[in-house]
């Protein structure tokens, strides 16, 4: 019974999430805003019809640029200064794999000429990868920690604003988190099962996502130190494996590049390692304090915030005593070393890659703090996400109104405090518990209303 009701929450859950995910997917975030989009889709229409890798990019490691005004989602007809694409080939900026699923999507729906794959189409591919990622994200955290937290995890991925926005678009960070997690969910699978093809399927999904971005190889990283710890005896085969596996996708990599043009992709390689680094000595500091969604765009949400603060607790208290606290930790850690090397704050689907961690983090704390009737902590923790939910959507001069309500809400959890701290008994319980739920089931409220809010003409004035 409990696998039904477990099974039947799941569906709920991610028929939700889909719901909002496809709620003004083609215009929030707006259209161009990540010009990336555009050159992952190009790259696969063109490998796909020409068999050469054809897209923007403008890195001065190209020997010339085709600058075109290609009126894609009527950019140039919103904006007539915008500065035209600089198209360039062969295309090396990132491996094709990504860009051949978004592509490729848009070539099955009849673009053949990079007008054609507009946000309408390369995002479609995004809805269903956000199901399959609330999905892998539940099974990691069931894995870890059990049902429940599986289930609560899944529920914050597909109704968290930063979440739920930042998925809908075709970036490729967006198409190796399922491989990522899968990586992750394999490992575990190795651990109780002492099955050697669990650890094959570990470094065959992470040597898909290679080829996805190479920020990917933060997953090899991730498996090289799980392996060290839970190794034991068949630490040094892991290992040789692994390497293997690394060493055959740099070898395709640069296969890749000697067959369009060698010196190119050399040029291009290191253009890519000597970009601006554009979060300067303060790297972690924005990449926690900051919410980025783009190049350009903020959107505020304490969900993020309360994510890190959950993942640092969980590190602390976890890590070496428990299998989520070191998996939470050194998947999290390994990404982070990648992000550091990067510099690419500048870039918000740099931060993609964390959310996964941070809501299972977030899972994981929640469901401690209601196990032990904390109340205070609990308290503290969601008014970080009701915050910016309810400033964003009625402001502080629509806050006013509520103020007296407000305050009354401070002083009645101050009592549930106090009897807490006086009385133990099943009553007292009983109402802690009630409260906590219902101020999490207000976040989530608000959280929703908060993605519905944010529309086409909302998101141009949303930080």
């Amino acid at each position: 019974m409990a696998k039904i009701i477990t099974l039947f929450s799941l569906i709920i859950i991610l028929l939700i999430g889909d719901r909002l995910r496809a709620f003004s997917y083609s215009t929030v975030p707006s259209p161009g805003e990540s010009a990336d989009e555009y050159s992952f889709a190009w790259v696969g229409l063109s490998l796909i019809e020409d068999h050469y890798p054809i897209a923007w990019s403008g890195l001065p490691a190209y020997k010339e640029h085709d600058y075109q005004k290609i009126n894609v989602d009527g950019l140039f007809n919103l904006d007539p200064y915008r500065p035209p694409f600089a198209i360039d080939k062969p295309w090396f900026d990132h491996p094709p794999f990504f860009g051949l699923i978004t592509g490729g999507y848009s070539y099955l729906k009849g673009a053949r000429d990079f007008i054609d794959a507009r946000t309408f189409l390369i995002r479609r591919p995004m809805l269903k990868i956000g199901i399959l990622t609330t999905v892998l994200i539940f099974i990691l955290g069931y894995k870890l920690y059990g049902s429940k937290t599986g289930l609560l995890a899944a529920l914050l991925y597909s109704t968290i604003p930063t979440a739920v926005v930042s998925s809908r678009l075709a970036l490729s960070e967006n198409g190796y988190i399922p491989l990522f997690l899968s990586a992750l969910i394999f490992f575990i699978y190795y651990l109780e099962k002492k099955k050697n093809y669990y650890w094959i399927l570990c470094l065959v999904t992470s040597s898909i996502a290679f080829f996805f971005k190479l920020s990917a190889v933060s997953i090899f990283i991730s498996l090289t130190l799980l392996a060290l710890y839970y190794g034991k005896e068949q630490k040094v085969w892991m290992i040789k494996t692994l390497v293997l596996f690394f060493l055959g996708c740099v070898f395709l990599w640069v296969v890749y590049g000697v067959y369009y043009d060698w010196g190119t992709f050399i040029k291009v390689l290191s253009a890519n390692s000597n970009r601006f680094y554009g979060g300067g000595a303060e790297v972690l500091f924005q990449a926690i304090s900051q919410f980025k969604i783009t190049t350009t765009k903020y959107l505020t949400d304490g969900w993020i915030l309360l994510g890190w603060l959950s993942l640092v607790l969980v590190s602390v208290t976890e890590f070496k005593k428990s299998l989520g606290g070191n998996i939470l930790t050194i998947a999290s850690f390994s990404y982070l070393i990648i992000f550091i090397i990067l510099g690419s704050e500048s870039y918000g689907w740099y931060k993609f890659p964390f959310y996964p961690f941070l809501f299972i983090s977030i899972a994981r704390m929640l469901y401690r703090l209601f196990s032990e009737k904390n109340i205070f902590v609990l308290l503290v923790f969601v008014l970080l996400p009701i915050g910016t939910s309810v400033h964003r959507l009625i402001g502080v001069e629509g806050f006013q109104q509520y103020v007296a309500i407000f305050r009354l809400c401070a002083v009645f959890v101050f009592g549930i405090f106090i009897l807490n701290l006086r009385k133990r008994g099943k009553g007292v319980q009983l109402l802690s518990e009630i409260f906590m739920f219902l101020i999490f089931a207000f976040a989530i409220f608000f959280s929703i209303k908060e993605i519905l809010f944010i529309t086409a003409e909302k998101w141009i004035s949303v930080t």
